[in-house]
């Protein structure tokens, strides 16, 4: 057996609830990103081309690899001022199926944390009007790491990816009072699923953790679960591991994740999640919540090599300073 083959067994098989942080500094001050969603980091970017007439955050764009990507300047839009000239780094991520870039001054490390470690920014910030920090994490005792909600950011600077959607499913679903469980902690990404979900029929019970989820898990029969993978306190694979071991095992269960790479859909599948849907496809995730409903079997036919490669990357492809 291969070293990647062990590797990969390894990140299926390992508990989930874990998470690797890159911390990086904007102003002085401390963020970081799950590096799940992270593809690289572009030191002096090369083929910069400023874009008028746009948000005042967007920065412009670059081209990489074929792609132009957008890149968005996080001081100006958090409105921290900058210490000199000195973003000079490009955080490339992607989610929603999309690569953008986000500007930094600095790179510093990659944390390992478990999600229970994970402070709960709502709960610090309860009755402050903050939308952007979506947790905080402690590399040690007198330091704070935040945790930005980048989902919400782009649906700030890109309406239209939250705007409702007209729904061409050929299907004729009907979830008249069938009861699901929305688990989210993206505020704005929740409220979305709420309103759609509502729209279809489905009574909704919503939380913002994965833990919040399993206790209303324990108290209701739900007709569906819908969670997200990152979250405070407990992931969505935590979850559905949890669900699984559960007196109602049988529950459909949908990873609804703005992580779409195959190594995140084999861990999905591996701790038998019924799907895997990237955010923001809600035709997809009606699509698949009414096959599912209905007792159909969705085909998650993985490729273990395409695992060992998605797996492998983050820590090659990432440079520290």
């Amino acid at each position: 057996m291969s070293n990647n083959k062990l590797d990969a067994d390894s990140y299926l098989k390992s508990g989930s609830n874990e998470l690797r942080i890159l911390e990086y500094r904007v102003g002085g001050q401390s963020f970081g990103i799950n590096i799940l969603k992270v593809n690289k980091i572009v030191n002096n970017l090369e083929n910069f081309t400023k874009v008028p007439e746009t948000h005042v955050a967007i920065g412009g764009m670059f081209r990489d690899m074929g792609k132009v990507i957008p890149v968005i300047d996080l001081s100006m839009f958090l409105g921290i001022k900058n210490e000199g000239d000195d973003a000079d780094k490009v955080v490339v991520t992607e989610f929603f199926g999309m690569q953008t870039g986000f500007w930094v001054d600095h790179v510093d490390w990659i944390h390992h944390f478990k999600w229970a470690d994970v402070i709960d920014a709502g709960a610090v910030f309860s009755g402050i009007d903050q939308k952007y920090v979506i947790g905080i994490v402690k590399p040690t005792e007198d330091r704070m790491v935040l945790m930005l909600d980048y989902e919400t950011i782009l649906l700030d600077l890109s309406p239209h990816l939250g705007r409702h959607q007209e729904l061409s499913y050929s299907g004729d679903a009907d979830f008249t009072g069938r009861k699901i469980l929305i688990a989210e902690d993206s505020p704005a990404v929740r409220a979305m699923l709420v309103n759609e979900m509502s729209e279809l029929g489905f009574e909704v019970t919503d939380c913002s953790d994965g833990e919040i989820g399993w206790k209303a898990f324990q108290k209701e029969k739900f007709d569906l679960v819908i969670t997200d993978v990152e979250m405070p306190q407990m992931d969505g694979l935590a979850l559905t591991w949890k669900i699984r071991q559960s007196d109602t095992p049988d529950v459909p269960v949908i990873v609804y994740s703005s992580i779409g790479d195959v190594g995140m859909k084999a861990r999905a599948s591996f701790l038998k999640a019924d799907a895997h849907v990237t955010k923001l496809n809600l035709e997809k995730l009606v699509e698949t919540a009414d096959k599912l409903i209905r007792g159909e079997k969705i085909d998650q036919e993985i490729d273990m090599n395409d695992v060992e490669e998605a797996i492998l990357e983050p820590t090659t492809t990432i440079p520290i300073d």
